[in-house]
């Protein structure tokens, strides 16, 4: 447990960890590029040392360094030296390796820890199956773990839904190129975390792949075009910076956040927008942020593309004046934990008043919260919010506080600069 007391440094500075998104997509491409590529900054938390060991299995070799990973892609093929892949917590080390696993030379399961064999992947591997992929469930239909065998690609139509993730059309998207055919992936609804498929796209055209996108509707992916291997520089992640920025803003004091570039195709900047309309004070430049926290009032804000911003955003609305709603948040059902469900029920445990129902979050700002046990039911984001709403409250205890480690490995290292 980690016991969190009141604010006592109230002009912050800290740099920002590297981005999880890029890094792991790297990773991936990487592992389908031919010959060496050289990641510098990456991310090695607990997805991230997952997806190597993962991509390791298939026969990749990769070497780890603080500083840089190095990464020999075999091309279009994997040559496994286990039957067996575990991809621990990483629902897109699952996600992503259920295409790319297509290409090994022989068939192979992917499973993972507990919590991940209850996330849905059947938006998914319906789509691979509409492209000619081989793969049978091994227990409950729609849930890992998953027995893929080495049929490649055929390519064609796929339709899939978006609503859950846009992880799954990223997974297909990043394996099409080595398809014997052209890859067309047609949206049968709205995706949401849209955002986090741009990465996606950006990373494949580092490693020399193009892809057409029509407005997130239809996506052609030709197959013929290969990856090529690359030098690839990780910029910070405006993800785990959001906490920092939340801190400034409900503590009303400044933080400075480092290693954040201006230009970032991250969804994840639109928490200073929302910082900023909800009364804060926001100065960018063209690699820090500063956020200067003032007295907060409510909003009201679709969070669809942006659903890794729900936790610090519902924290901030517990601190505001006036009742804020979160909607399209359905998906987030379906994360770690319920976030939806587990966000409300940490924040009555402080005093605050939140409802949830399917797809939102109400949540109606307090003058005063307590202090409490936060079970943040092992989801990293969970944790670190609620970590930060006690530099307000003080007596705040976070169980489980290593689960930080899965986005964000030295957290509470960095968490020490506010005392």
């Amino acid at each position: 447990m980690k016991n969190i007391n009141k604010i006592v440094n109230k002009n912050v500075r800290v740099t920002a960890p590297p981005s999880k998104a890029h890094t792991l997509r790297a990773l991936i491409i990487g592992s389908l590029a031919k010959g060496e590529s050289k990641i510098h900054n990456p991310l090695l938390g607990e997805d991230q040392l997952n997806v190597i060991k993962s991509l390791k299995t298939l026969g990749i070799d990769i070497k780890v360094d603080n500083a840089f990973l190095l990464v020999k892609g075999l091309g279009n093929k994997y040559i496994p030296t286990s039957d067996v892949i575990n991809v621990g917590e990483s629902g897109v080390g699952m996600n992503f390796l259920l295409s790319t696993a297509c290409f090994s030379e022989r068939p192979i399961i992917i499973t993972g820890a507990e919590g991940l064999l209850k996330r849905p992947i059947k938006d998914v591997v319906d789509g691979l199956l509409q492209l000619g992929c081989k793969m049978e469930y091994l227990d409950k239909i729609g849930f890992p773990p998953v027995k893929i065998y080495n049929s490649g690609i055929y390519g064609g139509i796929s339709k899939i839904y978006g609503e859950k993730t846009s992880q799954y059309f990223s997974s297909i998207t990043i394996a099409a190129p080595y398809a014997k055919n052209e890859v067309r992936l047609n949206c049968v609804d709205i995706m949401n975390e849209k955002p986090y498929y741009d990465i996606t796209l950006q990373m494949m055209e580092k490693f020399g792949v193009y892809v057409s996108n029509n407005s997130y509707k239809e996506i052609i992916i030709p197959n013929k075009q290969k990856y090529k291997s690359c030098n690839v520089q990780i910029e910070g992640d405006y993800s785990s910076a959001s906490f920092f920025f939340l801190a400034a803003a409900i503590c009303k004091t400044k933080v400075t956040v480092g290693n954040l570039f201006k230009n970032s195709l991250q969804g994840d900047k639109k928490f200073l927008n929302l910082l900023e309309h909800m009364g804060c004070e926001v100065i960018i430049s063209d690699e820090e942020v500063t956020v200067i926290g003032n007295n907060l009032k409510s909003v009201d804000v679709d969070m669809g593309n942006v659903p890794d911003l729900v936790p610090p955003l519902a924290i901030a609305a517990a601190f505001a004046e006036g009742t804020s709603k979160i909607t399209n948040i359905g998906h987030l059902r379906f994360k770690e934990c319920d976030r939806l469900a587990v966000v409300v029920a940490e924040l009555k445990k402080m005093g605050a008043c939140a409802e949830h129902d399917n797809d939102s979050i109400t949540i109606t700002g307090m003058k005063q919260l307590n202090g409490a046990e936060i079970d943040p039911h092992n989801d990293h984001r969970i944790a670190m919010s609620f970590a930060i709403a006690g530099l307000v409250t003080g007596n705040q205890v976070i169980e489980n506080e290593k689960c930080v480690a899965k986005s964000f490995p030295d957290f509470w290292d960095k968490f020490e600069v506010f005392k």
